[in-house]
């Protein structure tokens, strides 16, 4: 029955220094935290400002697809007015990759 009793000491007193240890981290990093000051803890107005702002990057977002849109009307339009005229710039005389531009 005594070695019983010396077991359950043992374990109790490992159990008790761990969870004493464990409560002494869990202070520090509390301490820590709260020294630093939370970082969520920010002024509402300071996230407003540049990167993590999602309003403000979908709304320049929405304005570069409205200027390619309009990009892309107009180019539309020019191709069906038919008044468009395409020069190629490169070989000479029709050559291309060193083969005659007709076939034999």
């Amino acid at each position: 029955m005594n070695s019983h009793t010396t077991d359950r000491a043992k374990v109790d007193t490992y159990t008790r220094t761990c969870l004493t240890i464990i409560a002494v981290l869990l202070t520090v990093l509390i301490v820590g935290l709260w020294a630093d000051g939370v970082p969520a803890a920010r002024p509402a107005g300071a996230a407003a400002e540049g990167f993590g702002n999602a309003a403000k990057q979908r709304k320049a977002m929405i304005e570069a697809q409205q200027k390619t849109n309009a990009k892309l009307d107009a180019l539309m339009g020019l191709l069906r007015s038919g008044e468009v005229k395409v020069r190629l710039a490169g070989k000479p005389d029709g050559e291309r990759d060193g083969h005659d531009a007709q076939a034999p």
